[in-house]
């Protein structure tokens, strides 16, 4: 009997972990426009990262700098309210030249990742 309900208990366990796996993803970037190492003709009006899972948006953000590693903006990014995965960052007219996008995106479960890519500016 002993036996029997320690295998059920192991299984339970097993099957509570194996449900709340997304509860413990980390978010990483799935997408993002412009593409890491996009070269476009035309300035983007914003920065959108897609993420695997919710952010937390207090910690979460964008930065954006140009080849002088200046900042290109310090308007803060945002969460999208209708997808929580989805981070947001309004850009100001851009001249010709290299960019980076450096982001930290903290998931509703704590977890931080951070990244960067770059695109250009003909």
């Amino acid at each position: 009997m002993q036996r029997v309900r320690h295998l059920f208990l192991s299984l339970v366990l097993v099957a509570a972990s194996i449900a709340n796996t997304s509860a413990w993803a980390h978010a990483t970037l799935v997408n993002s426009s412009p593409a890491a190492m996009a070269q476009l003709v035309q300035a983007p009006a914003a920065i959108v990262l897609k993420f695997s899972a919710g952010l937390d948006p207090t910690f979460s953000a964008i930065t954006v700098t140009d080849r002088s590693q200046k900042p290109v903006t310090d308007v803060k990014a945002t969460v999208d309210n209708a997808d929580r995965a989805t981070l947001r960052l309004a850009l100001p007219a851009l001249s010709s030249g290299t960019y980076v996008v450096h982001w930290i995106a903290v998931a509703d479960d704590g977890h931080k990742q951070k990244g960067e890519f770059s695109f250009t500016v003909k």
